[in-house]
């Protein structure tokens, strides 16, 4: 007996599919507690206080003049009016420090020593620059060449200006270039 090709093929698909069929059983879901978020919490205001109001100046009334005496009385010395003019009285407050000073100078005694340490950097930096070849650099680099050089070159600047602090952090920025440049 032969078994006609469409029957086998059915076979092995109920086959199939009833050997990957799993049995399930049910799970009941377990109950999720409710979530309730905790109150906001009070509110603060900030009160802001009204500035205070500038006290305004306040003129002492001088004192009346004495009416002048229609007789010629004995010499006596005239009493000249009060010399001192009238005060105002103002209460403010106190006027503001003076800025400080924009340039910014080490403490005296140190600067020849500070100045010397500073050129002895640009003396590093330059030597440094110079055993780089600017050509072989790729565009950051050839970027970072030149900004290196501007560092020099205003560093110099800041100490014929006797801007010691601004020409030391510009000479160590351009050593730092300078050393990732020479590697």
């Amino acid at each position: 007996m032969r078994l006609h090709p469409l029957a086998v093929v059915l076979a092995l698909t109920l086959g199939g599919a009833a050997c990957t069929a799993r049995a399930q059983v049910p799970v009941p879901e377990p109950e999720m507690p409710v979530l309730d978020p905790p109150p906001a919490p009070p509110r603060i205001v900030a009160t802001y206080l009204e500035p205070e109001e500038q006290p305004i100046p306040v003129e002492i009334p001088a004192a009346p003049e004495p009416p002048v005496p229609s007789r010629p009385q004995q010499s006596r010395p005239a009493t000249p009016p009060s010399a001192a003019p009238n005060p105002v009285v103002t209460e403010g407050p106190p006027p503001p420090p003076p800025p400080p000073p924009l340039t910014l100078t080490p403490t005296t005694g140190t600067e020849a020593k500070t100045e010397a340490s500073i050129r002895a950097l640009l003396g590093q930096v330059t030597r440094d620059l110079s055993r780089v070849n600017p050509t072989g650099l790729s565009t950051d680099g050839h970027t970072q060449y030149d900004a290196a050089r501007r560092f020099v070159e205003q560093s110099e600047d800041a100490l014929k200006s006797r801007n010691l602090v601004y020409a030391s952090k510009l000479a160590d920025k351009a050593a730092a270039m300078a050393a990732v440049l020479v590697r």
